[in-house]
């Protein structure tokens, strides 16, 4: 047999050079890449003239790898050229070297950058080297762009609903302008009337309600309509405390006149029932004087005064005085967005045994939005009623009769200075609405002012 070792660029070329050399019969040992091409090792199983061989073998591009004869055993000489070939059999080496270019052929189409396929083995081995993913978590860097995708969705979302509000609060004016230019066509004195309610400081919503009386009276009749329209809108209670006595609590912000109101409420109940029916207690701890004003008061009706620092100690006097028909309890001032003031009104309501009754104190010189304010905190416990104070003070009474209409809130006793008991006396819806509505004269008496100035400032200005 003799072996030979052949180079060549590529599988080709490398069987073109076997051929050529060890002839059609050569068997292929081994086949590899090496650098800057194919190495092929080859074989042929009968011996060939040295000089044939000489002559026939290239002088570059292959490597002799014995020059011995090796004999495998007795074989019948075999030509190494034949000019008549017959076709290649199944087992043939033509056949053998065919199959072995294709595969060759195929291993080298589906290898990438010349790299040898690995076994199953070492696939294996390298992707254990390879960290995986874990399939529920994301990589670090799809979660970066999620969490920023997320951002940005977030951020577009805002903008949009910003852009959303923005126009809503635009279709809102341009239809409330719509609305009211309607309203001017189709009912002018209702809207006159409207426009003038509003300036003199009632709440749009009952300027509304009012307004809408034009449509039923004519302008003469909606004149002398309109105050009763107004206090019936009004909840009167009358004097319902000093009817039906009980444990009646007095609450509200600093300086409304809870402890002046709560002495004529005394004063007034012991007129009719007598001063030892009646007590009186605080629970104003904080402001510097309360107990000894209260107890002032006391001593020149004749009834106790006691004073009251936790809940445990308001139950205790209540106890004392449960053969009173009357005990009202004078609570601290506090603004409405004082903590304490929370912690205040949650001990009048915490223990359900003491039927306590509150009343919210209000001032008729706060502005309407203030006063909303206060109502809103202080129904933090259930209101039975309010008490409107400082009426000798206030210019208009409308946006304080606002406030009652539109939290359906009864009104008791109306205030108007700060003799005691004199300057109290029950609500009068009727009454309390002429002086509201009055403001309407003063306002046009203003604005016809207003008009004489300006044109006197602009004749003077000519």
């Amino acid at each position: 047999m003799k072996i030979k070792r052949f180079f060549a660029k590529d599988m080709r070329a490398a069987l073109a050079q076997v051929k050529d050399t060890l002839g059609s019969d050569a068997v292929i040992m081994s086949n590899k890449k090496v650098t800057g091409g194919i190495e092929i090792v080859a074989a042929v199983d009968y011996d060939e003239p040295k000089a044939a061989i000489a002559s026939q073998a290239p002088t570059t591009g292959f490597m002799d790898v014995s020059e011995d004869k090796v004999s495998l055993g007795a074989k019948p000489a075999v030509k190494a050229h034949s000019k008549v070939s017959p076709p290649p059999a199944a087992d043939s080496l033509q056949a053998l070297l065919e199959k072995q270019h294709n595969r060759m052929t195929q291993q080298m189409t589906a290898s990438r950058h010349d790299e040898p396929e690995l076994p199953e083995w070492a696939r294996q081995l390298e992707g254990a080297k390879t960290p995986k993913q874990n399939p529920s978590t994301p990589p670090v860097n799809q979660l970066d762009k999620s969490h920023k995708s997320n951002k940005n969705q977030s951020a577009e979302m805002d903008s949009l609903r910003e852009e959303m509000a923005s126009l809503r609060s635009l279709l809102t004016h341009q239809v409330s302008s719509l609305m009211k230019d309607h309203k001017k066509r189709t009912d002018p004195v209702g809207a006159m009337l409207e426009s003038k309610l509003v300036a003199a400081e009632f709440s749009p919503a009952v300027a509304g309600k009012l307004a809408g009386l034009s449509q039923h009276y004519s302008p003469a009749d909606l004149v002398r309509a309109l105050p009763q329209s107004l206090a019936n809108l009004l909840d009167n209670q009358g004097d319902d405390i000093v009817k039906r006595g009980g444990v009646v609590a007095f609450v509200g912000p600093t300086g409304v006149g809870k402890t002046t109101s709560l002495a004529k409420i005394a004063a007034r109940f012991a007129a009719h029932h007598g001063p030892e029916q009646v007590a009186l207690i605080t629970t104003d701890h904080y402001r510097i004087g309360a107990y000894e004003q209260l107890a002032t008061y006391g001593k020149i009706m004749g009834c106790p005064v006691k004073q009251a620092h936790d809940l445990s100690e308001l139950e205790q006097i209540l106890y004392q005085f449960r053969n009173r028909k009357l005990v009202l309890i004078d609570t601290a001032g506090m603004g409405q967005r004082d903590m304490r003031l929370y912690q205040q009104l949650d001990n009048l309501t915490a223990n359900s045994r003491i039927p306590i009754r509150s009343y919210l104190v209000m001032s008729a010189t706060g502005q309407r939005r203030v006063l909303q304010d206060a109502v809103e905190h202080f129904k933090r416990i259930p209101l039975s009623g309010a008490i409107l104070t400082k009426l000798d003070e206030s210019v208009s009474i409308a946006g304080a009769l606002s406030v009652l209409i539109q939290n359906e809130l009864p009104l008791s006793y109306v205030t108007d200075g700060q003799r005691v008991p004199e300057d109290m006396k029950v609500a009068d819806t009727l009454e309390l609405a002429k002086q509201a509505l009055a403001a309407l004269n003063d306002t046009e008496q203003q604005t016809s002012q207003d008009t004489a100035w300006s044109n006197d400032s602009a004749y003077a200005f000519e």
